[in-house]
């Protein structure tokens, strides 16, 4: 990370505000993210800066702000991505500057220090949405499953309970590295005053659903009726059922490579098509006390700290109800996953019908007459690839799982 090249006023340092909204994952914040990048106009029209060219640039930049690599990729692919970001918060003439990214909470010390150096001077506040720890850890399993990971969510709690951060990686450090609020909150508390610093908590369920929006725009000073906010909720959950299948399918998918499993697998199966039908996933009920008693520390350090609550610190007590009755994804049967089964069937059939069709209208629009030309048989084999690919794993799947496909949709053979 580069060094400030534009130093704004006193009265410039004085009423330009920026907040870092560091975290936690699974909390609402790509929701928040859309909203800000889909009213980004409106925003700036307000005085508002979200300084992203594009979506992918807040998980790019915070890379680099990080100083990391992700999925295979290096560290130095990302470098000049913060810089960007930075510069275009110094250069911001209006009177806030919004910066979200659920990662940069994890951050270590000296790169937090460099960040905040890099936009300022500013009167710089940090924001940490909070939501309870029992759905905390099993939205983290899932999110580790649609990420080609194999590990059981009874494995999974019990390793992050009995090993804390040193649970096999990269479990432990990613969780309570990122979700304990307390800790994550006392590192940036290092560079940020202390009465700058907000959390807001996440309502449990049945609250409106306006109200993560409401509290966040309590804490950055914006208007919440004036922006869009009725924007598809991104990923969607997917129940027990449908996040077991995905488990069981990644010790099959393991030599895929990361850039074919990720728009395949993690995307279009386990959050375009596999949408919650089933029960939803819940702690299991033999770790409800630990997570409660560890809870109710969280909340007194959180009470302790001097911190600008927004919403209620008892929204971060589990509720055991919630989790009842808990079903555990391993004692599914292959019975017990076909519905869901038949429904990625369905999905990923329809994706390689489209992909196909698709590749005919391209090859009738560029090449009217066939052609063998090195660029267009190259583009021919990596879409006939991608066709054959899906194809290969819906069939292995089925058969795996005693299904034959059927002339009509929705039955299956037994």
């Amino acid at each position: 990370m580069m060094a400030p090249a534009h130093r704004t006023s006193e009265s410039e340092r004085a009423r330009k505000r920026v907040f870092f909204h560091v975290g936690a994952p699974k909390t609402g914040t790509t929701y928040l993210q859309n909203v800000l990048f889909e009213n980004r106009e409106a925003l700036a029209a307000n005085g508002v800066l979200y300084p992203y060219e594009d979506r992918g640039q807040s998980f790019r930049s915070m890379l680099d702000f990080r100083g990391a690599g992700w999925g295979g990729s290096r560290a130095d692919q990302f470098v000049g991505e913060w810089e960007e970001v930075a510069r275009r918060t110094r250069d911001w003439q209006g009177d806030t500057v919004i910066i979200s990214n659920e990662l940069l909470g994890g951050s270590a010390p000296n790169r937090i220090e460099a960040g905040i150096a890099s936009v300022e001077p500013a009167d710089v506040h940090v924001v940490f949405t909070a939501r309870d720890l029992a759905r905390q850890l099993v939205s983290d399993w899932q999110e580790h499953i649609k990420h080609k990971h194999m590990v059981t969510l009874e494995r999974f709690v019990d390793d992050l309970i009995d090993l804390g951060r040193d649970a096999p990686e990269p479990f432990g450090e990613l969780f309570w590295g990122m979700h304990d609020a307390a800790h994550v909150l006392d590192l940036w508390s290092g560079f940020v005053p202390v009465g700058n610093i907000h959390v807001v908590t996440v309502a449990h369920p049945g609250a409106p659903s306006a109200t993560l929006w409401k509290r966040f725009c309590a804490v950055t000073g914006l208007a919440p009726d004036v922006y869009v906010t009725a924007i598809k909720r991104a990923n969607k959950s997917m129940g027990v059922a449908e996040t077991e299948l995905v488990r069981r399918m990644n010790a099959e998918v393991q030599g895929m490579p990361v850039d074919v499993y990720d728009p395949l697998v993690r995307k279009l199966l386990a959050e375009d098509i596999l949408g919650g039908r089933s029960p939803k996933l819940t702690l299991p009920t033999q770790r409800m006390a630990w997570v409660s008693q560890r809870s109710r520390q969280l909340i007194a350090a959180l009470d302790t700290a001097g911190y600008q609550i927004e919403g209620n610190l008892d929204e971060l007590m589990p509720r055991p109800a919630d989790h009842l009755p808990h079903i555990s994804p391993t004692t599914l049967t292959d019975a017990d996953l076909a519905d869901a089964a038949i429904r990625a069937a369905t999905g990923l059939l329809r994706h390689s019908g489209r992909q196909r069709r698709r590749l005919v209208e391209l090859q009738r629009a560029a090449h009217p007459e066939p052609s063998t030309g090195p660029e267009t048989s190259g583009f021919r084999a990596r879409m006939v690839g991608v066709y054959w690919t899906v194809r290969g794993r819906v069939g292995h799947l089925l058969r795996r799982l005693g299904v034959r496909r059927s002339t009509q949709p929705g039955r299956r053979s037994r």
